[in-house]
């Protein structure tokens, strides 16, 4: 008897055949993963380009021949209009850019003037917008400008936590890493295919947010397409993120890029494996009062990982595989690609980054990103109830 998996699984069934994959045939894995890129952009041209095939269609059955064809006209007269009616639906399609607090100049100067330096040294890329998040993360996200994701807006996201978490050379490390990577002088085909992981997740949930007529298509294409492109080019992707340490090597030695490599791993390991869920158990039992994490957490990360206890957790992070659509290569690879082949991180020695960079503007950031993350906890929070409720109804009525 045949089993069919269950079509949730489809991307991480598509990851483990990737991996195997690539370590067989790497030049030919980066072949098909273009290839599937560019069906992405296949896709968002393929209705206007029937439009435009069908009026010239109708126009060669009217002009030629002794006879006309009317139910080839009729046909070609159908389909350029359902397809004209979505391509004008396109048309007027702009991807939502990445949501966050925007900072300006006047609030953080110094963090404006080191990204300008560092930006310089690189020649590229430009930032337009500079946002502060509640994950952890430090990224360029480029945002099409219209429908056709060809020029973009480069907004700057930085996790707040990145800057409660990392010193100051910590965090310019990871600047340098993050903008030599996209100035693509030579991993131009990598960055391309690690940049379309956003803007067609982009897509995908700005079209899920669309009720217009005529957005369908579209929508339940980046739906199913955006999660499977993330799955398949998740190696890609890695290739790239060590093309970025191998950048910060241009402007920092060895040693401080692989203490910035650690840092940077241990400290991802630790907020999503013990610092978040306790967060989120915390959450859950106090019914009255929403914890505060952003606001506590340079002091309770700086005391927890300290002495043995950082010992420990560097042996445990250096020892734990990457998830499957993670982009982050696990730390030992990233070690060995500058050379190494152990990790390095010593006590913190502050002040963290947030103070030097944020000066006084940085209470009154904090407690902006902890309202957006207990807003977006709280909506979680409800979709994970519904599911459940449904989940509950669907069990009664089956068992009826």
């Amino acid at each position: 008897m045949i089993r069919f998996k269950p079509a949730r699984n489809l991307p991480g069934q598509l990851f483990d055949f990737t991996v195997g994959f690539i370590h067989k045939y790497p030049r030919c894995y980066l072949g098909c993963v273009t290839l599937f890129a560019l069906f992405g952009y296949a896709f968002v041209l393929l209705f206007p380009i029937l439009s435009l095939s069908g009026i010239v269609k109708i126009y060669q059955g009217l002009t030629t021949g002794s006879t006309i064809d009317w139910l080839n006209i009729l046909l070609w007269l159908a389909i350029s209009i359902i397809t004209g009616f979505i391509s004008y639906r396109y048309a007027r399609f702009k991807p939502s850019a990445p949501a966050g607090l925007t900072l300006t100049e006047d609030n953080v100067p110094e963090l404006f003037s080191t990204l300008e330096q560092i930006r310089t040294q690189f020649k590229r890329p430009s930032i337009h917008r500079i946002i502060i998040t509640s994950d952890y993360e430090l990224d360029i996200i480029k945002t099409p400008r219209w429908a056709i994701p060809v020029w973009s807006l480069n907004t700057l996201v930085i996790g707040l936590p990145v800057l409660q978490c990392m010193t100051v050379r910590q965090f310019e490390c990871m600047l340098a890493r993050r903008f030599g990577q996209f100035s693509k002088r030579t991993n131009l085909l990598t960055n391309w295919l690690y940049q379309l992981r956003a803007i067609w997740q982009q897509y995908r949930e700005s079209y899920i947010r669309q009720k217009s007529l005529g957005t369908e298509p579209m929508k339940w294409f980046f739906s199913l397409y955006a999660p499977l492109y993330c799955s398949f080019s998740a190696c890609a992707a890695r290739r790239d993120e060590l093309n970025a340490d191998s950048y910060a090597m241009e402007l920092y030695n060895d040693e401080v890029v692989r203490e910035m490599i650690t840092t940077d791993a241990v400290y991802r390991f630790y907020l999503k494996k013990r610092y978040w869920p306790a967060v989120h158990k915390i959450a859950e039992l106090e019914t009255k009062s929403s914890p505060t994490p952003h606001k506590k957490m340079a002091a309770a990360v700086h005391a927890n990982l300290k002495g043995e206890k950082l010992h420990k957790l560097v042996d445990e992070t250096f020892k734990a595989a990457p998830e499957a659509h993670d982009p982050v290569p696990s730390l030992p690879k990233r070690i060995q690609n500058i050379g190494h082949d152990h990790p390095q991180m010593n006590d913190f020695e502050g002040p963290p980054a947030a103070v030097h960079y944020l000066g006084a503007s940085m209470n009154g950031i904090i407690v902006v990103i902890d309202e957006l993350w207990r807003k977006t906890s709280f909506d979680n929070r409800k979709k994970r109830q519904l599911q459940i409720h449904k989940q509950a109804m669907t069990t009664q009525t089956s068992s009826h």
